[in-house]
């Protein structure tokens, strides 16, 4: 972060035209910290920050804006862009993310026509599941114990045990289940 807002400040001063002897006589900071926080090598104050941003022609939050790489890592995806990873005729399981590799959640959504039920399996020790039933019930079995869940209820759990989740009667139901850390 410190030398992407170095940077972000040299290419605005070069930008307005400006040196180092400048922006520090116009602000009051020494010519040598200008040039660390430019480097990378110093961070600076919120202070200092402000009388760049100032003397550049903009509000800190421009200054800031590029500069926080957690912006970069936000994924929005709309539904016709979602994978489908599994598919018969009674199973549909979709992946909500893109690059989920990447990522330290796997977020699906589950759809289970009336009779249908995933395939049996366990994760190894340290995977954990959250499911939520956004629509109809489902039976899970987990390890030697069943859970019937209904509509907006939800369970959290070790994926290491043994588990499968069935839809035995009724219309359509949806499960929305987050695995951590992300396993396909």
């Amino acid at each position: 972060m410190l030398k992407n807002l170095g940077q972000r400040i040299r290419t605005l001063r070069k930008a307005k035209g400006l040196t180092l002897v400048e922006i520090s006589e116009k602000t009051g900071v020494a010519q040598a910290t200008l040039s660390r926080i430019e480097t990378g090598t110093m961070v600076g104050t919120v202070e200092c920050h402000e009388k760049i941003a100032e003397t550049l022609g903009i509000g800190l939050a421009e200054l800031y804006s590029g500069v926080d790489k957690r912006y970069e890592q936000i994924a929005r995806q709309d539904k016709d862009s979602r994978k489908v990873t599994h598919h018969t005729k009674d199973v549909h399981i979709e992946l909500l993310t893109q690059e989920s590799s990447s990522k330290k959640i796997t977020p699906l959504l589950l759809t289970l026509q009336s009779g249908g039920k995933t395939e049996k399996e366990s994760n190894e020790r340290g995977v954990e599941k959250f499911l939520w039933v956004l629509d109809g019930s489902v039976k899970i079995r987990l390890d030697q114990e069943e859970i019937v869940l209904k509509s907006q209820e939800s369970i959290y759990f070790d994926a290491s045990l043994p588990h499968q989740i069935f839809h035995e009667s009724g219309k359509t139901a949806k499960v929305f289940i987050a695995v951590s850390p992300s396993k396909i």
